[in-house]
């Protein structure tokens, strides 16, 4: 599983203080689909989509209007919320039965143990975070309503957020690439021997890629080899391209949802949030939870006597708000949506982008309309 990491933040961020409100912006971006910051604003899950956080360190900074020209709409911003929801419920029941096998027990221990973190947690499914993530898969589950995180108004303290180990729900991810790139996986033009090597040499890092991460961290060198085939990929369909446009277009918007995709697994320094919370002294739990869907976090587990309290005090607010917002849970399955993830939508939603975006670092000077 991932390993928790204090917060920090080194994306592009402008600090724009308005009638005693600090918010955060991106430096370009897909419109509304991006955070509305720790001030309020526009955190609200239809305006979000899950995990464009990471997307945006990995893939740098670009021009807004670009963007916007890409008609990234609402729908398809729902579709990949979903996809990644499915790909992280996935990584939840993996993570339950390495639990339960751990512990000798048959794969069925593993559901249990779901149920009771996410239904009757005991203190120790608490400060390990399983319950506190059960309940944000809940309000983040792409079938509530966009209105839901707007409406958990608890108020939470900046300090108390600082403490908060998260981790980076990279297992999703993983899987997801995984499955993408599957034998029947590949689009037509990269599919056959003229790009056999490119993809075994990136299946075989992706495989690398999920063992180590259901261990722990993926490692620099995954990372790298990761990067390294995909930029092979690339280079193989530039120099050979098919003669039908089509082809190319389904095989390069393929390429394009690897690389933003593979931009995620990589772990964002989010210091300038925290100093942005250290200016807002204050803000809401609604807000907390739009900045963990955008960032694709989770709660990690508990390590500090300090954490292990905010868990406790965090947990009961979070069950009032999910009670709140959903209703009282009625001990059935509706939560748990069935695994059947279409590939598709992932890729839709980075089709619109130009592949020199994806190879962009903060910092590097705007892309020009």
């Amino acid at each position: 599983m991932h390993r928790g990491f204090r917060l920090a933040l080194g994306m592009v961020i402008l600090l724009a203080p308005a009638a005693g409100e600090a918010r955060a912006q991106y430096y370009g971006g897909y419109g509304p689909w991006g955070w509305g910051g720790w001030g309020g604003g526009s955190t609200v899950q239809g305006d979000i989509a899950r995990g464009l956080g990471y997307y945006y360190l990995g893939a740098g900074a670009y021009d807004e209007a670009t963007a916007r020209a890409n008609a990234i709409n609402a729908d398809t911003v729902m579709k990949w919320n979903e996809y990644m929801f499915l790909a992280q419920q996935e990584a939840n029941r993996r993570e339950y039965l390495r639990r339960a096998r751990r512990m000798r027990r048959d794969a069925a221990a593993g559901e249990a143990l779901y149920k009771r973190a996410r239904d009757n947690p005991d203190d120790r499914d608490i400060t390990s975070g399983d319950a506190l993530n059960a309940i944000l898969d809940q309000l983040t589950n792409p079938r509530v309503h966009g209105t839901a995180l707007r409406l958990i108004k608890t108020p939470i303290s900046g300090e108390v957020i600082r403490e908060i180990p998260f981790e980076n729900a990279s297992e999703a991810v993983t899987i997801s690439l995984a499955t993408l790139t599957g034998e029947e996986g590949w689009p037509p033009a990269l599919q056959g021997p003229t790009f056999a090597e490119e993809r075994k040499a990136y299946r075989e890092a992706i495989e690398r890629a999920v063992k180590e991460d259901e261990e722990g961290d993926i490692s620099p060198e995954t990372l790298r080899d990761v990067n390294e085939a995909l930029a092979r990929l690339r280079a193989k369909l530039e120099a050979n391209k098919p003669a039908d446009p089509v082809q190319y277009a389904e095989a390069a918007d393929f390429l394009k949802a690897l690389t933003a995709m593979t931009r995620m697994l990589q772990k964002p320094d989010l210091s300038k949030a925290l100093a942005e919370l250290a200016s807002v002294k204050e803000t809401t739990l609604g807000s907390l939870l739009a900045f963990m869907h955008a960032y694709n976090l989770r709660f990690g587990p508990a390590t500090t006597a300090a954490q292990r309290t905010i868990y406790r005090n965090l947990y009961p607010l979070l069950v009032e708000a999910r009670d709140r917002v959903l209703g009282k849970p009625s001990g059935g399955e509706k939560d748990n949506a069935p695994l059947a993830r279409d590939d598709r939508h992932a890729i839709d939603f980075f089709q619109g982008l130009h592949l020199e975006h994806l190879d962009r670092r903060p910092g590097d000077e705007r892309t020009k309309p």
